[in-house]
């Protein structure tokens, strides 16, 4: 019976890709290219990007269809570290955030912790996959009586030993990177295809497999590779981000705080699909003032 259950969940793991396939059929560039603005105290910046669908198939698919969707305009960037942007999970509200934290919180860190709260893009996300707009690529094992969809993955891209096949991209200043996480799913085990399109379907843990919504922006010059990310796209152009570093720094300077460490934002039941670190609860530090991803589109598909 198990054996039947696991051919099952490999049949249904092909007919998701030969859904997929359509969807797909004309999008034939190895390179997507993408068009991140960000803003920052009034100021814009243009950040050009080159997807490596080459590589990474599901994952440059995952970030185009949540770009096409709007899922990442007018987001902040919630969680700012001296290496690395996190950006797509929170959106800005102007309404609630225009200024800085002495005017606009007063509370310090219990407002801002009930602003990402309020302003969480987590049950948007599911959403979107619950009603289709999302690829689906692996299907997990058969659970309570029934077939139970994964959430979008990058199929066949990471090995059975949690390498990169074909080739890891590495780190480079500004790489679009995605996390990968177990989303704390009854089941850590699913079913997927190897990159070669082989029929025998591979049995792996899917936090090794499975990228969130969320993506960060490199702002290091580090080469290290990290296989908790799949590092999926490349500036084409360094300076916009440079100069954006550079006001940042500017206006860091004249402010007498410019970060806040926000501990204990609720984490609430969509996030265990959207995928984190932590089960209940999360941390983030962000600016006095908001960077905000304006727009993500996709400029070649």
């Amino acid at each position: 019976m198990k054996k039947f259950i696991k051919r099952a969940a490999a049949m249904a793991a092909l007919a998701a890709v030969a859904v997929a396939v359509p969807m797909m059929s004309g999008c034939t560039s190895s390179h997507p290219e993408a068009l991140v603005t960000i803003e920052f105290n009034g100021n814009t910046y243009e950040l050009k990007y080159k997807l490596y669908r080459n590589m990474y198939p599901q994952t440059v698919q995952h970030f185009i269809e949540l770009a096409d969707a709007g899922f990442y305009n007018n987001t902040i960037i919630h969680d700012y570290q001296s290496s690395y942007w996190y950006g797509g999970g929170y959106t800005c509200n102007d309404a609630d955030y225009s200024g800085d934290y002495a005017s606009d919180f007063e509370e310090g860190e219990g407002a801002m912790r009930e602003y990402f709260e309020a302003n969480s893009k987590e049950k948007q996300y599911y959403d979107l996959f619950a009603t289709g707009k999302l690829t689906p690529s692996v299907y997990r094992d058969y659970l309570d009586g029934k077939y139970r969809d994964a959430l979008p993955t990058v199929i066949g891209e990471v090995g059975e030993t949690h390498e990169i096949e074909n080739g890891a991209l590495k780190g480079s200043y500004g790489a679009l990177r995605m996390f990968y996480s177990d989303k704390d799913l009854e089941n850590s085990d699913v079913i997927y295809l190897d990159k070669d399109g082989n029929d025998m379907p591979i049995l792996a843990e899917y936090g090794q497999h499975s990228a969130t919504s969320l993506f960060s922006i490199q702002v290091s010059s580090s080469t290290d590779a990290d296989s908790n990310y799949c590092i999926f796209g490349q500036l084409t152009d360094t300076a916009p981000l440079s100069d954006l570093q550079s006001d940042i720094t500017s206006y860091k300077a004249g402010v007498s705080e410019f970060t806040l460490t926000v501990d204990n934002v609720e984490i609430d039941l969509y996030d265990q699909i959207i995928g984190d670190r932590y089960t209940n609860y999360d941390s983030f530090t962000v600016t006095s003032i908001p960077i905000r991803i304006v727009s993500v589109k996709i400029t070649k598909y």
